[in-house]
């Protein structure tokens, strides 16, 4: 999708107007003519000023607001891209209660499939690579994990 070059301006000037706003909202040190609010208020100005300046150099095009991309008449791709934040939402919302290596190994396999890799060596590299990473998070690294269904099994990954 290609957005207006004048909506995107737009947006960034909001949000920059909003970053402002909000960095009032925390407290000065009565020592000091700043606090922390000044990181914010600059970086929403140069927000701000950067999409006003998008906002005039794009006066000169006159091109549609919003133009929708040739692949998304394609299913395939179309299903591939929308997959990523399907699997995030799927991860959020099981993955307390499957645990990480169930349900990033379901989550592993399904994009692998989906990418035309077969069967038996998704799976493969599916299982092998939660593995890995369960090793080095949790016996390396000290990351906690969830854990879910698997947690009676938990402490044999904890050296």
């Amino acid at each position: 999708m290609k957005i207006h070059d004048a909506l995107l301006g737009l947006i960034f000037v909001a949000l920059g107007a909003t970053v402002i706003a909000f960095s009032y909202s925390f407290p000065t040190p009565r020592h000091l003519s700043y606090g922390p609010g000044l990181f914010p208020r600059l970086t929403g100005g140069g927000l701000a000023l950067s999409g006003a300046a998008l906002i005039l150099m794009s006066l000169r095009h006159r091109a549609a607001l919003v133009e929708w991309p040739a692949w998304l008449s394609d299913r395939r791709l179309t299903r591939n891209v929308l997959l990523i934040p399907g699997a995030c939402l799927f991860y959020f919302l099981v993955a307390d209660t499957l645990g990480f290596q169930i349900t990033a190994t379901l989550l592993l396999l399904a994009l692998l499939l989906s990418g035309g890799v077969a069967p038996l060596r998704a799976l493969l590299v599916s299982a092998a690579v939660i593995a890995a990473t369960t090793l080095l998070f949790v016996s390396i690294l000290h990351v906690p994990l969830p854990w879910g269904v698997l947690a009676p099994i938990s402490g044999l990954f904890i050296w």
